[in-house]
This record gives C-alpha cells, sequence and structure tokens, in this order.
C-alpha cells in the first residue's frame, strides 16, 4: 500500500477522534429525549410517583381519558428553567409565570423541559371537589 494512502488514512482517523472528542468535551447531550405519561383516570394520577432524571430533556405527557376537566397544578419543578407547553389544555398564568394548565376530557398537556434540581415535587388537581394528588420525584 502507498504511503500516502497510510498517511491519508491516519489523518482521517485523527480528524474523526479529535472531533468526536472536542464534541463530547463541550457537552453536547448525545442521549434521546425521555418521554413519561401521566394518565389521568377515575379522578386520580396514574402514576401518582413519576421519577425524572436530572439534566435529561423529558416530554412529561398528561392524558386526561376522564369525562371531566382536570387541572394540573406543579410545585416548584418548573422554577427557573425553560419549559414549553403544547397540547389542547387551557393554560393559566400568575405573577411568577405559569401556574396552571386546565386539560379538557380526552385532552393531553405535554410538558417539554430539562429538570435541572433533584428533589420531589408535588402537584394536584384544583379543581373543586376532586382532590387529586400526585409527586414527580427527579434524581
Amino acid at each position: 500500500m502507498p504511503i500516502w494512502v497510510r498517511v491519508n488514512a491516519l489523518c482521517l482517523l485523527l480528524f474523526v477522534s479529535c472531533g468526536l472528542t472536542t464534541f463530547m468535551a463541550l457537552g453536547a447531550d448525545l442521549t434521546s429525549e425521555e418521554t413519561i405519561t401521566v394518565v389521568i383516570e377515575a379522578r386520580q394520577f396514574k402514576p401518582d410517583r413519576t421519577v425524572l432524571h436530572q439534566g435529561q430533556k423529558t416530554t412529561l405527557v398528561f392524558k386526561n381519558q376522564d369525562s371531566d376537566l382536570h387541572a394540573v397544578v406543579p410545585f416548584g419543578l418548573f422554577a427557573g428553567i425553560s419549559l414549553n407547553i403544547s397540547g389542547n389544555g387551557a393554560l393559566e398564568f400568575g405573577g411568577e409565570g405559569f401556574k396552571r394548565v386546565i386539560i379538557p376530557p380526552d385532552g393531553t398537556a405535554e410538558f417539554h423541559f430539562t429538570p435541572t434540581e433533584p428533589g420531589e415535587y408535588r402537584y394536584l388537581c384544583d379543581m373543586p371537589g376532586h382532590e387529586m394528588k400526585a409527586v414527580i420525584v427527579v434524581e
């Protein structure tokens, strides 16, 4: 094999390995997005305890399979982070930003975010008489 072929192959190998090392050193997120679904049914959040992973891009989906309106009122989980919400729920905002989303029967609300702080974060449905509560754990 001619020397120039070996030199070109070596250069290509070094270029690729240096490029990947630099890409990884810059903190590139090579993992896929995690999707977690919480079903609202029979006036309950199912599951009532959900585990998310710190630093992992996440889509948290709430599906309302009841015939009633339901709300998702989170406490602290979305404080200070970038949050996108999609679906057909009605968003409500207060003095500190996002307050809750009201989800119609057969509706969904999708929260797209990356959890940054570990801990336990409670959420509830504050519709009159529903008394639904659950927790999200960020590990």
